[in-house]
């Protein structure tokens, strides 16, 4: 199998709230409300992310992808940037979508201090975005095998995880533990779908 190389543009991300750029900001959030709680009081979330983090999570998540699918990410170029986003999880996600997605061929790939969500990031279309905060607390890779996994967002069309077959060892498992090893394996059906979309980044 040959490899695929799909090129990286990555940016560490500092986060400005929207809410206080167009000169409002709202008050405290409901018990339900998956909106960041800093940036709906205004205030920004500077990304935290160490060069040698970011590159420390490519290297485990190409180990992953390489193994799995001959597939690597590369090159990786990592500037810093500065976004202005809304605080809820369906505008900040569309608003990634929007100016992370590279012109060219490739991914974009943001390294954000937190989502407003449970998990460690998101993925899909032609951008992944991994939250330091929920990594950082996990075992040794663990922030690279999160990005891996937001990769998979990226080259499988599987937002509700149903490919995996409730295999807790197969990389797109949506309950990840950040105490616990997981293997990042794929399956056939996956690898197939992963390598298609590839080459079409």
């Amino acid at each position: 199998m040959d490899r695929i190389v799909v090129p990286v543009t990555g940016y560490k991300l500092d986060l400005y709230p929207a809410t206080a750029a167009s000169g409002g900001r709202r008050g405290g959030a409901s018990a339900g409300d998956v909106s960041l709680r800093s940036l709906e009081l205004g205030l920004a979330l500077p990304s935290f992310w160490a060069p040698d983090e970011i590159t420390d999570a490519f290297a485990e998540a190409n180990r992953i992808w390489i193994r799995e699918a001959e597939i690597e990410f590369s090159p990786v170029t990592v500037t810093p940037r500065s976004e202005v986003v809304p605080a809820g999880s369906s505008d900040m996600w569309a608003h990634f979508i929007n100016h992370l997605s590279p012109k060219g061929r490739g991914v974009g790939v943001g390294f954000v201090y937190d989502l407003p969500e449970q998990e460690g990031g998101w993925g899909g279309g032609r951008v992944a975005v991994v939250a330091g905060v929920k990594v950082w607390s996990g075992i040794a890779g663990f922030a690279g095998n999160t990005l891996a996994h937001e990769l998979g967002h990226v080259l499988i069309n599987d937002p509700n995880h149903n490919s995996a077959d409730g295999d807790a060892s197969n990389l797109m498992y949506d309950r990840r533990n950040p105490r616990v090893a997981n293997a990042g394996l794929l399956n056939p059906r996956q690898v197939t779908e992963a390598r298609k979309r590839a080459l079409l980044l």
